[in-house]
């Protein structure tokens, strides 16, 4: 009784330095939360409390991870938003409400996604994969191991590759691939030692030791536990140290060590009473089963009782079918030992009606103790008939709600497709408008050149001759008349006017249709044009080009030349100008052409509007209505510092 009472003494010497330390940390760090201001600073520091309670007090976790939502919130401090899903996470898995872990984990999950950081990704994928396991989704739980490791394979995650081998570990022990279980086992100890990761190397230590413990190699099993008893009390992991107590409680009640039975029970106790939030139900039913094994072993009858009737309470309560199943059987071997043999028939069955709905799968529609299930058995025909006819009622309600969908989606189709066939309608008719515009203006433009032509051939060929004639005449007749001083100077004269009538009639009828472009192109044509004006008017023109080696289309050259003559004509006439830049490129399809002068400019919009007008505003129309023919884009800028038009058009 003393060395109980000493060991007892000594484990809860141990608990309270541990608690004190832990306390002595957290308080530290909540007196710095109380001075901090409201910064991303301070999000992190209630993470740190938030972790630090979790491995106590997870209510308390709640607490302060909703006061670091709401900062996140206050600051739209987004990029928190991984780490406070995953502490919810954290807190739902110890408190074993794996559906409320399994949400937070896939809202993690898709942040990391989001957020494209692997490393994220990999540590939710981690988590899934215990979610799934603790759900029992096997397939989905192997699914997630995998990409567990894959991604920190990928991300060279040193760090957290322990856990990933724990986790593998207790996949192949639910597999009873028992080998295997322990390969990835030893191999996340060794890597979680290399590395430093204690929660990582604590997984694989329990594993391990589980799997050797099933195979009944129970001196490996219990060298382990106790190892991870050792790191688990060090670095404050209560949960951790409790599994580690409970599973050597397990082997000393298989091998019959009252001793060590003794030892470790009462530290387990001692831990259960310190930490009892962090603990879930079912290790507390764990717990009374083995204080129940420890004091059949002491023929302590009456306080194994106590504690089984413990046991099986939180275990109806929280519906823990295995727990259940193993008390029930614990109860019958008790009670034949009292030989109190109607109990013991009693909880046979009880043991018997749980091992039956486990197998079935039918633990849901029944209730988990017979005496009760019994009691209530015509209440359930009748709710269950009231479900029935309430499943029935659900079904019609939907089914209507079902056709109520596909009508309004019909009719939404309906709808859809008439205003596609007027949309398609209208862009067809716009395009109809939009052709007949441009074959006017291809018409008018075409019209255009062609009397420019006609007249150009009439000036030269037809006027051009007859002046040539009469200056031929005239030449011939003043070797043949004597005429005065006075009239010789008048008749020299004419025929001078007359060769200065011919060259004019040869420059409007070149400018009308130059050969040059029909023979050599529209550069050279704009280069000798451009020297033209340079010779006969005080405006300077400089002319570039680029990329020009190959000829247009005859018509667009044509258009382009016209062009460039109305915005010169323009310059001369009406900006006061003394120099003028052409420049014009083609790169690849796209032909731009850029004319500047630093005249006076005007006002864009104002001649726009009276291009009806004006002779600039005609001007300014012809050139727009070319643009249109080039299916092209044009752009005019101009202040008191100048004029700037710029054209771009794309040939085929």
């Amino acid at each position: 009784m003393k060395s109980k009472i000493l060991i007892f003494m000594v484990a809860t010497f141990i608990f309270y330095s541990y608690t004190i330390f832990s306390q002595t940390k957290l308080d530290s760090l909540l007196r710095k939360l109380a001075v901090m201001k409201e910064d991303t600073s301070k999000i992190e520091l209630l993470f740190s409390i938030e972790d630090e309670y979790l491995k106590t007090n997870p209510d308390s976790t709640l607490y302060y991870l909703n006061i670091s939502d709401k900062l996140i919130k206050k600051l739209k401090a987004s990029k928190y938003d991984y780490d406070y899903n995953f502490e919810l996470v954290k807190v739902y898995h110890a408190k074993s409400d794996y559906k409320r872990a399994l949400k937070y984990t896939l809202k993690s999950n898709q942040i990391a996604k989001n957020n494209r950081n692997v490393i994220q990704e990999a540590e939710s994928y981690r988590t899934l994969f215990t979610v799934y396991q603790n759900l029992g989704k096997t397939d989905l739980a192997i699914k997630y191991a995998l990409y567990s490791l894959k991604y920190s394979e990928f991300v060279g995650d040193t760090l957290n590759l322990s856990i990933n081998y724990g986790n593998l570990s207790r996949l192949y022990f639910e597999l009873n691939q028992f080998k295997k279980a322990i390969y990835y086992g030893e191999k996340g100890i060794e890597s979680g030692k290399k590395f430093k990761n204690t929660k990582g190397l604590l997984i694989c230590i329990n594993n391990t030791a589980l799997t050797y413990m099933n195979l009944n190699e129970n001196a490996k099993a219990e060298k382990l536990f106790k190892s991870q008893l050792a790191i688990a009390d060090k670095e404050n992991f209560p949960r951790s140290s409790s599994k580690a107590l409970i599973n050597l409680c397990s082997i000393y009640i298989q091998t019959g060590d009252k001793e060590n039975l003794e030892k470790y029970s009462t530290q387990l106790n001692a831990l259960a009473t310190k930490n009892n939030s962090v603990l879930s139900t079912a290790d507390r039913t764990i717990i009374m089963k083995l204080n129940a094994h420890y004091n059949i072993f002491n023929n302590n009858f009456k306080q194994a009782d106590i504690d089984l009737n413990k046991g099986i309470e939180m275990a109806i309560r929280d519906s823990l079918t295995s727990q259940l199943l193993n008390l029930y059987y614990l109860k019958t071997n008790l009670k034949y030992a009292e030989r109190n043999y109607y109990e013991a028939e009693k909880y046979g069955l009880k043991y018997d009606s749980v091992n039956n709905m486990i197998n079935e799968g039918e633990m849901s529609k029944y209730s988990l103790d017979l005496e009760q299930r019994y009691k209530v058995e015509k209440k359930d025909k009748e709710i269950l008939l009231l479900e029935k006819n309430q499943t029935r009622q659900k079904t019609f309600i939907y089914s209507l709600a079902a056709i109520a969908i596909s009508l309004l989606l019909f009719i939404y189709l309906l709808y859809r497709n008439y205003t596609a066939r007027k949309r398609i309608a209208e862009q067809k008719i716009i395009q109809l408008h939009q052709e007949k515009k441009i074959d006017a203006t291809q018409n008018m433009i075409q019209g255009e050149e062609q009397e420019r032509t006609r007249l150009a051939r009439d000036l030269h060929d037809g006027l051009g001759g007859i002046l040539t004639g009469v200056k031929y005449q005239l030449n011939s007749m003043k070797g043949n008349v004597i005429l005065s001083e006075e009239n010789a100077f008048t008749f020299t004269k004419s025929i001078s006017q007359i060769d200065e009538a011919i060259a004019e009639m040869r420059r409007v009828a070149h400018n009308m249709m130059p050969e040059e472009l029909l023979k050599f192109g529209l550069d050279q044509t704009l280069k000798s044009y451009c020297d033209s004006v340079c010779l006969s008017s005080e405006l300077t023109v400089s002319y570039q080009s680029f990329g020009m080696d190959d000829r247009l289309e005859q018509t667009n050259e044509i258009v382009l030349y016209r062009i460039v003559q109305e915005l010169l004509t323009n310059t001369l006439k009406h900006a006061n100008a003394t120099k003028s830049n052409i420049q014009l490129s083609k790169n690849g399809h796209l032909i731009s052409l850029t004319v500047e002068d630093n005249g006076k400019g005007f006002d864009v919009n104002a001649q726009q509007i009276a291009s009806k007008l004006t002779r600039y505003g005609i001007g300014l129309s012809n050139i727009n209505h070319r643009v249109e023919y080039l299916n092209g884009r044009i752009d005019i800028k101009s202040d008191n510092r100048g004029t700037s038009t710029h054209i771009e058009f794309e040939t085929t």
